[in-house]
């Protein structure tokens, strides 16, 4: 067993979808697109050599919809022999991810549990390989307490930050990996209320750009390494601008040193490959230059499978109490990430402390204590499954409003002598100190 104290480095995840529909809600109800045809084992095989000749020692995580995993056609028979080859070569995994990223919005909890449990022996039966990782997008506590008990010891299961945009909100988490409550699968779990399975976001997005909500032709709160939001939509030159300044933000010296990890993550979908290519066939070909300029920059990072990834993360963390992440981005630019800003954000198990440096004004913009966190939603419908604190970086309440940093301690002598415990002595306390 490793030290938790021991550095784990820097790793990047990618996960990619593999599907029929654009969302397939349940077994029998799908919305949006039907994707059929932009699927192909070609694709797959293109796809996968693209990585590996940016990065050879890559592996990947590979997810399956349950149309792509039981659909029986010679395209999807394709796939899948394909997929089990290339895992085979290079130590990916294959996965299944249920209800299209948002499985509880349109599934009961009894339905979703079954899907999974009836997906994990439909992968083994063709894969012949156990299902330690699952690829969710949001997936409530019952559910992951539920993939637990089938072998499922990490989880894609949170989209930090989300809101406004697609169908379901889920803002108020921590960034990095930790332990969700059974209680709700945003709160970092303690004791008995901690479910012993690794929780993971699944897009690294730009710390600046996220506190705002939604999105429009002039902004995008998901910005960040996101296929769909930088290179399938902006300029390449922005793009790129901007996925290197994400990147930076976490495979920086100083990050990797005061957390133990610089962490990225992305999911780049088969049916969005097959766009981009069509919009612009030099897409793929920037992305992957993407991924060799990180390697080439920090030769030590790693690219590794969620599994893999979570694994290691629970060597070094048994559970979530010394769990202490300071993140920090100054603004790309581009966007939303407007230069000139530097957030910080003070992530634990007790609560989540975002500021805002701009200029002379140093402002408390998200405080979100986990302990007297509500219950998840339990009507299906609801897309609003947030975490929303005393003040959210959305900014969507009046009580939102920013507060500047000394009055904040003022207020809450206790969140300070908490921040002072974890971080005492980081510089970037520090800075915000002098400026506020």
């Amino acid at each position: 067993m490793t030290s938790p104290s021991t550095p784990l480095g820097r790793r990047l995840t990618i996960n990619t979808i593999v599907r029929r529909h654009q969302i397939e809600a349940t077994r029998d109800r799908s919305l949006w697109d039907d994707e059929t045809e932009l699927h192909s084992a070609a694709l797959v095989e293109r796809f996968s050599d693209a990585i590996r000749a940016a990065v050879p020692d890559a592996s990947l995580t590979w997810a399956l919809s349950w149309g792509a995993l039981t659909d029986d056609s010679p395209r999807y028979r394709d796939i899948r022999r394909t997929l089990a080859r290339i895992a085979a070569e290079h130590g990916d995994d294959i996965t299944f991810v249920p209800g299209g990223f948002f499985a509880n919005l349109y599934g009961s909890r009894d339905d979703v549990a079954r899907d999974i449990s009836d997906a994990v022996d439909l992968l083994h039966a063709q894969f012949d390989r156990p299902t330690t990782a699952l690829v969710a997008g949001f997936l409530s506590a019952d559910n992951i307490a539920g993939a637990r008990d089938l072998g499922i010891r990490t989880v894609q299961g949170n989209i930090w930050s989300q809101f406004d945009i697609d169908l379901q909100d889920g803002d108020g988490s921590i960034a990095y990996p930790y332990y969700p409550s059974r209680r709700h699968f945003l709160v970092p779990g303690r004791g008995g209320d901690r479910i012993d399975a690794v929780q993971l976001d699944g897009w690294t997005v730009d710390l600046v750009a996220a506190r705002g909500a939604g999105m429009s032709s002039e902004f995008n709160s998901r910005l960040g390494l996101g296929p769909i939001e930088t290179l399938h939509r902006l300029p390449r030159e922005d793009a790129l601008r901007e996925l290197y300044a994400t990147s930076e933000a976490h495979l920086n010296d100083r990050n990797v040193e005061r957390n133990g990890l610089g962490w990225l993550t992305v999911n780049y979908e088969i049916s969005e490959v097959a766009r981009g290519l069509a919009h612009d066939p030099s897409t793929l070909d920037a992305w992957t230059g993407w991924l060799r300029g990180l390697r080439e920059t920090w030769s030590d990072l790693q690219v590794t499978t969620i599994d893999r990834f979570g694994e290691e993360w629970r060597d070094r963390h048994p559970d979530n109490e010394g769990l202490s992440y300071l993140l920090e981005q100054t603004g790309s630019g581009v966007q939303g990430s407007r230069a000139g800003e530097t957030v910080t954000w003070f992530m634990n198990a007790e609560f989540r402390l975002g500021i805002v440096r701009a200029h002379d004004a140093v402002d408390v913009f998200d405080y979100t204590a986990y302990a007297d966190a509500p219950a998840e939603p339990s009507e299906l419908g609801d897309r609003r499954w947030s975490l929303l604190g005393e003040i959210n970086q959305k900014q969507t309440r009046p009580q939102d409003r920013p507060v500047p940093l000394g009055r904040f301690f003022a207020t809450h002598p206790e969140v300070e002598a908490a921040v002072d415990a974890d971080w005492a002595g980081a510089p970037e306390l520090a800075q915000l100190r002098v400026g506020s």
